[in-house]
């Protein structure tokens, strides 16, 4: 009885009419897999640099030698004498010097803007770091002064902690060192 009472239930009314295909059709389906490559490669052509896959065109450019370079910082150095009062200048030379390695040029450059160090955590901290690196008495006397001053001017600074660190550390202050660093981290 259940299964005969089911089987009315279920059964379509003979006056219904038959379901509508819902969904796109194959027709349209395949007009989408055409078109979708070509019109990205034309969106591609008029948005996109094409000139990007000829690989003659990414050819790495020649690296530039060590003299042209030593060449560029004394063309900036003889700048800076004719134009003693450009800040940014004496701090690119003092950059420049330092990734260099010439460390006693970069801490004289860095001495001439220190007017603009003064006020710049980053900077205190590169310019003790070079003045260290420059006498090879590590961070003792003037360098601990510029990091003590960054510090002050930015708390959390990182370069100025992790030699605040060192500094404590050379000076025997393990514990003091240790809590720099911690808090680098």
């Amino acid at each position: 009885e259940l299964q005969r009472r089911l089987l009315e239930e279920v059964e379509p009314a003979a006056d219904a009419a038959p379901p509508a295909a819902h969904g796109p059709s194959r027709k349209t389906a395949i007009a989408i897999l055409l078109l979708l490559p070509i019109l990205a490669l034309l969106a591609y052509g008029i948005l996109g640099k094409p000139q990007a896959l000829d690989p003659q065109q990414t050819a790495a450019q020649p690296k530039m030698t060590p003299e042209q370079i030593n060449a560029m910082v004394a063309k900036l150095a003889e700048r800076m004498q004719a134009n003693p009062d450009d800040m940014q200048g004496w701090l690119m030379l003092a950059r420049s010097y330092k990734t260099l390695g010439r460390y006693e040029e970069a801490a004289a450059a860095y001495g001439k803007a220190e007017k603009v160090i003064n006020d710049d955590p980053e900077l205190l901290a590169s310019y003790a770091e070079t003045i260290a690196m420059a006498t090879g008495k590590g961070l003792k006397g003037k360098p601990t002064q510029l990091i003590e001053r960054a510090l002050k001017l930015d708390p959390q600074q990182p370069h100025a902690l992790f030699l605040a660190g060192a500094a404590a550390m050379e000076a025997g202050d393990s514990k003091k060192g240790i809590a720099y660093w911690e808090a680098l981290l």
